[in-house]
């Protein structure tokens, strides 16, 4: 009776063991179902790359978020490749309701690709009423610089020359190139001044650029420098060390900026950190300003740099503050000249740190209206903090841009910007990729297979 009985027994215990499965698979599909529902509800992400290559950036967030105007993003593509555009630009759509992302097939929709002039596949437009601007490359710093273009408009710079300052189209490592080219992606139109031509500052000049000079102005060109500032304008001082500038500095001294005649020397044990040396001051330390209030967390260069006095007391209708600001390990070696092959602290002669390396300055104006009613200018130590050479480092960049931005009065682009994504590569040898294959091909294929013979031997007794 007992032998019986077993296969009974055995039968039932199949249809419970069927029940469970089958009760287990509707939990999952239940699970599925929900997991789904909340993406598609809620529509997460999480970006877990190392360099957040799937998120925007701080600037791109900044201008997305005080849009006042509406935006449409036209991706002119095959239609098999529009996935390829919807991860970057679904996010400019996410992060603003005035934000409008369209994928264009330029084969099915000939007329709005002639109306932008589309030549290419892979294409990005960015129009916002009348403007629009074509994305010259199809990232996010592409795409942000194409939007900042049609926010905008376009602006002038002029650089200062005549007086041996930085080459603005240089190539070389202390050229200028380079951030000719960051500024031309944010909308400004560069041009070059000489003031003994003709001594005047152009209406169209949204920001006067004074970047190393190697022989002094004339005082006809302070005057015009002087009262350009004074009425409303704007100006950015990039002055380096050894370099003598009496009536420039005078200048900047009658409103509360002080150009010491030093070289700063930051001992800073973390800077070595860094790959730099003594007489590149690595700044960590900012102040309240607009300009650096996203800097914060980013270290920043200062090659060769001269230290500034701020003045508290102030004449006048000028308010300076400090920008950059060095270790309490560095100090100021005073007289310094291009000639000198060592330089160590002299007790009771040279400055002991910390040193301010950047200042910023407010002229009030009294007469002027809008933008005209207060000048501004911002004085650093060096001008190799924007040459080829450095303008790449950390926050560098941002620094600068952040500089012209306050001084062009376009707070809201004051940011950290894109960063170039970082390709992740793993290195073997033809060892180690010969160890990875058979494990991966035939050891783990092995194994699964071993463990579930197990298995059902096991069951079988």
């Amino acid at each position: 009776m007992a032998r019986k009985d077993r296969p009974k027994g055995g039968r039932g215990q199949r249809i419970l063991q069927g029940a469970n499965l089958a009760l287990y698979t509707l939990i999952g599909i239940a699970i599925v179902v929900l997991v789904n529902w909340f993406v598609n509800r809620h529509d997460k992400r999480w970006d877990l790359t190392p360099d957040h290559e799937y998120s925007l950036s701080p600037q791109s967030k900044k201008i997305l978020k005080n849009l006042k105007q509406n935006v449409t993003i036209y991706a002119f593509d095959r239609k098999g490749a529009f996935s390829q555009r919807r991860d970057l630009l679904g996010e400019y759509a996410d992060a603003s309701h005035r934000v409008k992302v369209r994928y264009v097939d330029p084969d099915r929709q000939p007329a709005l690709a002639k109306q932008f002039g589309v030549q290419n596949y892979g294409t990005i437009e960015v129009v916002s009423g009348t403007r629009h601007f074509q994305a010259q490359s199809t990232n996010e710093e592409g795409v942000t610089n194409a939007l900042i273009r049609v926010l905008m408009g376009e602006k002038t710079i002029y650089f200062m020359q005549g007086h041996g300052e930085r080459n603005v189209n240089g190539t070389g490592q202390d050229g200028f190139q380079n951030f000719k080219s960051e500024l031309n992606n944010e909308s400004y139109k560069v041009k070059t001044l000489m003031l003994f031509q003709k001594n005047e500052i152009p209406a169209d000049c949204e920001v006067l650029v004074v970047a190393g000079p190697k022989h002094d102005y004339l005082p006809p060109e302070i005057a015009t420098i002087q009262k350009y500032i004074e009425n409303g304008g704007r100006a950015l001082f990039m002055l380096d060390a050894g370099v003598k500038l009496p009536n420039l500095d005078k200048l900047l001294d009658g409103w509360g900026v002080g150009v010491r005649d030093d070289l700063v020397v930051d001992l800073n044990p973390v800077a070595r950190l860094f790959g730099t040396t003594p007489d590149m001051p690595l700044i960590i330390k900012y102040g309240s300003n607009p300009i650096v209030q996203p800097m914060q967390n980013v270290a920043t260069l200062f090659p060769l740099s001269r230290s500034i006095d701020v003045s508290k007391g102030a004449k006048g209708n000028a308010s300076p503050e400090m920008l950059c600001e060095t270790s309490g390990d560095s100090f100021g070696v005073e007289n310094f000249n291009p000639s000198m092959h060592q330089v160590s602290y002299r007790p009771g002669k040279d400055i002991k740190g910390p040193l301010t390396v950047a200042a910023a300055d407010t002229i009030s104006n009294p007469g002027g209206k809008g933008n005209k009613s207060e000048g501004r200018l911002v004085v650093t130590g060096t001008s190799l903090l924007a040459a080829n050479a450095y303008l790449g480092f950390q926050g560098n960049k941002d620094l600068v841009m952040n500089m012209i931005n306050w001084l062009s009065a376009e707070e809201s682009m004051i940011s950290i910007r894109p960063k170039a994504h970082e390709h992740q590569t793993l290195d073997m040898n033809q060892r180690q990729m010969g160890r990875l294959l058979y494990l991966g091909v035939f050891g783990l294929p092995l194994a699964i297979i071993l463990v579930g013979t197990g298995v059902w031997w096991r069951r079988r007794r």
